[in-house]
């Protein structure tokens, strides 16, 4: 068997590239380590890159669930070389445009979330969105989905933009709590939907089933978080939680109810099956000064 071998040296400075691996195979490589032929992308550029492995213990074997960076040395337009040891696996990007163009609907929904999320005071929060969007296989299908409930002609994209429209209520309502408050709440609104990838085409009977799969799928971030920063993960957790818990005789927390009237006048908004000022009718009033029934407890996120 032939031995294939990579040349690096090229007449360029190395880049810096942070993106998505979206295409990945192993080339036999006579006694050595397969080469690997791989394109990894993000929302601004791609790239076809041939990349040698010069060791067992950084050889890579599969795309990773993460954004990727790496050290290029580009040779013709969209081609580039690397080796494995410049790989680095980021499991809390900078930023959620690591995404790839090419696998989004519309890469400006991911420009959105990333620019609302940039604001945040909270860096644990925004490190937590994007732990969690910045999954490809989260903020690919999430940022893509559509909202068939809330717009009927199920144009994709809707759920992400829905889910942010939730967030900015949320945040702009919750004026007068603190920051860690305000941004708690936004965050579970822009999250508590992302369960939908699981459950497609949810019925409102099914609405748990999402709650249920939303929890699911960011248990380890909410731990992750948890580690820095409890009070919030807990409110989090207990946010989204109570999306389902929207009627009884318990009364709900303002952060809580704050999430909850935003995901119904965003609904609103999206139908037009509604004016908000009915839609508040739904809601009794809040006392700020009550005792909360239902407040987050201090026990571990699950």
């Amino acid at each position: 068997m032939s031995r294939l071998i990579v040349h690096t040296g090229w007449h360029n400075d190395p880049e810096i590239f942070i993106g998505t691996i979206t295409f990945f195979e192993e080339i036999p490589n006579g006694p050595d380590l397969p080469v690997i032929e791989m394109i990894i992308e993000n929302s601004f550029e791609r790239y076809r890159v041939v990349m040698s492995q010069p060791h067992p213990d950084l050889q890579l074997t599969a795309i990773p669930d993460s954004a990727v960076q790496l050290m290029l040395w580009s040779g013709k337009p969209e081609h580039a070389v690397s080796r494995t040891d410049t790989i680095i696996l980021l499991d809390t990007p900078d930023s959620l445009l690591h995404l790839p163009q090419s696998q989004l609907y519309d890469p400006n929904i991911v420009a959105g979330i990333e620019w609302f999320i940039a604001a945040c005071p909270v860096p644990a929060l925004a490190d937590l969105v994007r732990r969690i969007i910045g999954r490809p296989s989260i903020g690919i299908p999430f940022t893509n989905a559509p909202a068939i409930d809330i717009d009927h002609r199920g144009k994709p994209g809707g759920l992400a933009i829905h889910s942010l429209n939730v967030a900015k209520r949320a945040l702009s309502s919750c004026a007068g709590f603190s920051d860690d408050e305000r941004w708690s709440a936004a965050v579970a609104g822009l999250l508590h939907g992302v369960g939908r990838i699981r459950v497609p085409q949810p019925t409102n009977a099914e609405s748990l089933k999402v709650i249920l799969s939303t929890l699911r799928l960011i248990s380890d971030d909410l731990r992750w978080l948890e580690g820095r920063s409890p009070v919030n993960a807990r409110m989090i957790q207990h946010i989204i939680t109570s999306m389902y818990r929207r009627s009884g005789r318990l009364q709900t927390h303002p952060l809580a109810l704050a999430v909850q009237t935003a995901d119904r006048l965003a609904v609103a908004q999206g139908t037009g099956l509604a004016t908000e000022k009915e839609l508040f009718l739904e809601f009794p009033p809040v006392n700020l000064d009550d005792k909360w029934d239902d407040q987050p407890d201090s026990s571990t996120c699950r």
